[in-house]
């Protein structure tokens, strides 16, 4: 679970972080809304990245009735 869980929380932790750069620096709200909107188009694409390469593993695994080390 670390696999996937690293990579989201620095995505999390990142952009929120820019945001409340944008919103300290008294970005427009049209501004912000594009960012808020980029960012959720982002993690639908890390996580459905995310999620096919872990089902290849895991069905390469399935496949494969031997041991394997992650």
């Amino acid at each position: 679970m670390d696999v996937i869980g690293v990579p989201l929380t620095s995505t999390d932790m990142k952009n929120t972080l820019n945001f409340y750069k944008l919103f300290k620096d008294g970005t427009s709200i049209d501004e912000m809304k594009n960012y808020i909107y980029a960012f959720i188009k982002y993690y639908d694409t890390l996580k459905n990245d995310l999620f096919n390469e872990h089902k290849t593993i895991f069905t390469e695994r399935m496949k494969n009735t031997q041991r394997l080390d992650m």
